[in-house]
């Protein structure tokens, strides 16, 4: 894989994306003890998905095929979680109906960039690799998604 050093950094920053939102969801589950095991576990399946893009960085048969997406992009959008991350940790009265509107709202955004649009290869395991991460992350949304209309029933 020969890559540019622009596109290296996008790489690692998919990865520094998925640890960002770990912690995030960690944060979430010491804040809100009653949803702590839900927490918990959307924390670790982000760490197996950071985990998963850099297997995909190592394979010397990938191309990366970068598009409109640059790294200032990215590093946009890893400032705003590093943002909400310091404003959440301040905010000790956070509820946690908007913990979940803001987790449902992350994972959608990654959804809608379509992240794995730019990859392609002839191996199949990286196939098999991106095609988890895919449905992994559609999955991800829709137990979010699941998880936060508990509390919008509550407030109708």
């Amino acid at each position: 894989m020969d890559l540019n050093e622009d596109q290296k950094n996008i790489l690692d920053l998919f990865v520094k994306q998925e640890l960002l939102i770990e912690k995030l969801y960690q944060l979430f589950a010491e804040r809100y003890p009653a949803y702590k095991d839900f927490w918990n576990k959307m924390a670790k399946e982000e760490y197996q998905h950071s985990i998963l893009i850099h297997r995909i960085t190592e394979s010397d048969s990938i191309v990366f095929s970068q598009g409109e997406l640059r790294s200032e992009y990215l590093n946009s959008s890893m400032d705003f979680i590093e943002k909400f991350i310091g404003e959440f940790k301040k905010d000790k009265s956070f509820p946690i109906e908007q913990a979940a509107l803001k987790a449902t709202q992350l994972e959608k955004g990654l959804w809608e960039r379509n992240v794995f649009q730019y990859f392609e290869t002839d191996s199949e395991d990286v196939k098999k690799i991106m095609e988890t991460l895919n449905s992994e992350q559609k999955f991800h949304i829709k137990k979010i998604d699941r998880f936060a209309s508990q509390f919008l029933a509550k407030n109708r």
